[in-house]
């Protein structure tokens, strides 16, 4: 009865976060007149032909059959028109090149972020290899898909690299958790650098990463470092638990401090970060191109970070719902700063930024079917 009530109470939450968001975009292609002042004139309604960046756009209003050419340049009374596309517009004049190249740009980050995670299965002394873990990483890329959040997944990768290592099963899940405290501490560190470009504009959003950032660090010193450890008696701490989780603990906290000695890789692995989730962040900067979204490389650099910690929230599968909702106010607010003279640039862009994300993570769900096939082949072989 519990667990039904706690699922219901995250379809409730999922289904007001798709409302909210869904409300707060632009489903219908329309244009504005803009006064002089900054002002809204007024507001027409209908139909975008072809495309709708260009400086005069073919427009045909609701409820007449006779296409207008809007143009966006400034008018002799100082007026402006601006074109706002609705939400499947910007599907329809998408740039399949930028596109290509942002997904491929993804599965080599995919493939990067898998290779972390062998070093260290092997680090550890477990005899996974290469192939392997590339199979269980993308076995648990696909379940991402059907576990609620963007770590569900690793849940199953557990599980099926704890069956590989039978008799070490403790230290090779412990891999699948230390993998994930790399790329959150990575995910902080662009973060972080990002934010010295952006501090001016949203020093809030740039305290909130820095205070993430300064508390998981901490965390993770009590986990490995020795004074920490001893003046939090955390011995003392794990036998107190009941015998059964006592020694859960104990394996779990013995293998944990089997990475003191591999400190140094796990630190060239983060401070390299910037440069391998770098390739992440540009499949964001170019499906952005492939949509004509208008933001620069650097907001993406501190915009991805963020949103990739937030939509981990478990609350539905592949972070749907909660991304849309980061993303669509990241991307809107930083797009209405980058369009400061656009009175309706916070709603233009907050609708790019809903598009970005379904674009971006219905293209990551078709990359996870590979993990389906590898499910598949998997199936049939003794482990």
């Amino acid at each position: 009865m519990k667990h039904r009530l706690t699922f219901l109470l995250k379809i409730a939450i999922v289904a007001i976060i798709f409302l909210v968001v869904f409300n707060a975009i632009n489903w219908q292609d329309s244009y504005s007149v803009i006064s002089k002042d900054g002002n809204v004139i007024s507001t027409v309604e209908g139909e975008i032909i072809g495309s709708w960046s260009g400086e005069s756009v073919d427009f045909i209003r609701n409820n007449s059959a006779n296409p207008i050419t809007v143009g966006q340049q400034i008018e002799s009374d100082g007026s402006q028109k601006i074109i706002q596309p609705g939400f499947l517009t910007y599907f329809t004049n998408l740039d399949p090149i930028n596109f290509i190249l942002g997904a491929i740009c993804f599965l080599a980050f995919a493939i990067i972020a898998n290779c972390r995670w062998w070093w260290l299965l092997r680090a550890n002394n477990l005899n996974v290899g290469f192939l392997e873990a590339q199979r269980f990483a993308w076995i648990g890329f696909f379940f991402n898909n059907i576990v609620p959040g963007t770590t569900g997944g690793d849940i199953v990768k557990g599980v099926y690299i704890a069956q590989h290592c039978r008799t070490e099963k403790i230290q090779a899940v412990v891999t699948v958790i230390v993998d994930r405290i790399i790329g959150l501490l990575s995910l902080l560190l662009v973060g972080c650098i990002a934010s010295i470009a952006v501090f001016d504009r949203f020093p809030v959003f740039v305290y909130a990463v820095w205070g993430l950032a300064v508390a998981t660090i901490i965390i993770c010193s009590l986990l490995l470092a020795k004074t920490l450890r001893s003046s939090l008696n955390i011995e003392k701490l794990i036998a107190w638990l009941p015998t059964r989780l006592r020694a859960l603990a104990s394996e779990i906290d013995l293998a944990l401090l089997q990475y003191r000695s591999h400190l140094r890789g796990i630190i060239v692995w983060i401070l390299i970060s910037p440069l391998t989730y770098g390739i992440y962040v540009a499949s964001f900067f170019l499906m952005d191109l492939s949509l004509e979204i208008g933001l620069s490389l650097v907001d993406y650099y501190f915009i991805v970070p963020i949103a990739s910690i937030v939509q981990a929230v478990p609350l539905f599968p592949g972070g749907w719902g909660v991304g849309e909702a980061v993303y669509g106010t990241l991307v809107g607010k930083f797009g209405a700063i980058t369009f400061a003279d656009v009175p309706t640039a916070e709603q233009i862009m907050r609708t790019r930024g809903v598009v970005l994300s379904v674009l971006h993570r219905t293209h990551v769900a078709a990359w996870s079917l590979m993990g389906g096939i590898f499910l598949l082949m998997y199936r049939y072989k003794k482990i």
